[in-house]
């Protein structure tokens, strides 16, 4: 990362949040009910605009094709006038919508973010907003083939216990077409952190919803599956005990995730050195709230997931 890009970041002291009276949600709602207003606004606004702009029309029309020239002149008047305004209305308007969308899409980033990382063991807090995760972030976890294209946002760095880490929440996309929609290999938040092990290869750990598995492994062709039940699985290499190369702390703390109704997947990928997790989550965690209002209950399990995540991968 250029010199420059590190100058641009925006520092926080963990907890990363602002001081404020009210919780974190109720933030939230007040932005989306006032975004939310100013977007109907706009979009009533520019209804009414367009049926004034129609019947102008066919106003100027009627006029222009008249056979007196006074109608004549007054409609090729009025059509320069109509023209003029709606040039003038659309630069005085262009940039009112997106910027803010840009200022309510901060709010929120930054409001969740300082919840998620106000617990004491976070420090050193850095985010970028125009960051995004390359391919190579994470085309070398070994957890998923075939994607052509990250799509990523919000990514924080940060230390957690003194290990540092990065998040993001990312999608791993494949090709499309027209024809053919291919749904995306993977869809939400992403955890890398460098470990203390020495092994070779590499062990996946998979809990999955057993009613319907989603967001699964693909690049496990190399690896033999070691353990399988209905709602977990594990890859590693042949005839590996993966109970004495990983700290049974570390996956009692994933065992306390729950895969369940916005939670679809967890896949966690463990190299000598490196660990890594994605965590799968639906619409209700990773679409922006707008027409209805954010989902507590469900960011506040992802936040307990994430912290059994953290805790998991840390231990020495």
């Amino acid at each position: 990362m250029s010199d420059e890009n590190i100058n641009n970041k925006e520092k926080v002291e963990a907890p990363v949040q602002e001081v404020a009276e009210r919780p974190y949600d109720q933030i939230i709602e007040e932005a989306r009910l006032n975004f939310h207003k100013s977007y109907k606004n706009s979009r009533l606004l520019s209804n009414i605009i367009m049926f004034v702009v129609v019947g102008a029309i066919c106003g100027v029309m009627f006029l222009v094709l008249s056979d007196k020239q006074p109608l004549q002149i007054t409609g090729y008047v009025l059509a320069g006038v109509m023209l003029v305004a709606m040039i003038v209305y659309y630069m005085a308007t262009r940039k009112k919508l997106p910027e803010k969308t840009k200022a309510y899409l901060a709010l929120l980033t930054k409001t969740l973010n300082g919840e998620m990382f106000r617990n004491k063991n976070f420090a050193e807090i850095q985010t970028d907003p125009d960051e995004r995760l390359k391919m190579d972030d994470l085309v070398g976890d070994g957890v998923y083939s075939g994607a052509t294209e990250v799509r990523s946002r919000n990514i924080v760095r940060g230390t957690y216990k003194k290990h540092h880490f990065l998040y993001a929440e990312a999608a791993l996309v494949k090709p499309s077409t027209r024809k053919e929609q291919v749904p995306p290999l993977f869809v939400g938040k992403y955890i890398s952190m460098p470990n203390n092990y020495k092994f070779d290869s590499r062990f996946i750990f998979v809990y999955k919803n057993p009613k319907e598995p989603l967001d699964l492994p693909t690049a496990v062709d190399d690896l033999t599956l070691l353990e399988e039940k209905e709602d977990f699985m594990v890859y590693g290499p042949a005839e590996v005990n993966y109970h004495k190369v990983i700290s049974p702390k570390a996956l009692s703390y994933l065992n306390k995730i729950e895969v369940g109704e916005h939670l679809l997947n967890v896949n966690v990928v463990f190299w000598g050195g490196h660990t890594a997790v994605y965590l799968s989550y639906d619409d209700a965690l990773m679409s922006v709230p707008l027409d209805n209002p954010m989902d507590k209950q469900a960011y506040e399990k992802s936040f307990n997931d994430l912290l059994n995540c953290f805790d998991a991968i840390s231990v020495k």
